[in-house]
């Protein structure tokens, strides 16, 4: 099994650094340009009353989004990442106006070391496609369709493990880790 998941990560890693740029190129773009969009603070939500089944669900399907968009070349899941590194970093800069930077570390930092890597996977499988296309263009070879399915079926059962672990932290560790300021 560990030999698997070494093959799957040779594979993957240049898919997985390519959504990591996507990501953070969003994060990047929010700080850029986010100072620039106005947000009425009355209409913010302070809190919410979620269970992690809720939370998984709702990752889970957005994760499901951004991979199976790559069939149509993989340019909405690059979008879909873009955006999603595009909000988190908008709303560190909203949050960053009424908390302290270790409130916000407190808030995200224990389930963001579980979704993070779970959307980078979602990005990853979406991104396949194109680089299918790539490879084939460039040297010929055929994609072997059963490794890739192997590897895709590995690639969303860890996502969705990693999901499903940072919706139980958002919603039992992280009030916890919040409550350290009150």
């Amino acid at each position: 099994m560990l030999t698997f998941w070494k093959t799957v990560w040779q594979e993957e890693k240049k898919l997985f650094l390519a959504a990591a740029l996507w990501l953070f190129g969003g994060i990047a773009l929010s700080l850029l340009i986010g100072n620039q969009i106005h947000v009425d603070k009355a209409n913010l939500v302070t809190g919410f009353d979620y269970e992690w089944h809720q939370i998984a669900l709702n990752n889970i399907g957005a994760g499901l989004l951004i991979a199976g968009s790559g069939i149509l070349l993989s340019v909405p899941a690059m979008l879909l990442t873009l955006f999603n590194g595009f909000m988190l970093g908008y709303l560190v800069m909203l949050a960053a106006s009424h908390y302290s930077a270790a409130e916000i570390i407190a808030a995200l930092a224990p389930h963001g070391i579980f979704e993070l890597p779970a959307i980078l996977l979602a990005c990853s499988i979406g991104l396949k496609p194109i680089s299918w296309l790539i490879r084939y263009v460039r040297t010929k070879q055929a994609v072997s369709w059963k490794k890739e399915g192997r590897a895709i079926a590995a690639l969303l059962g860890l996502m969705i493990a990693l999901f499903t672990v940072a919706s139980l932290i958002e919603t039992h560790v992280s009030p916890v880790t919040m409550s350290w300021f009150k």
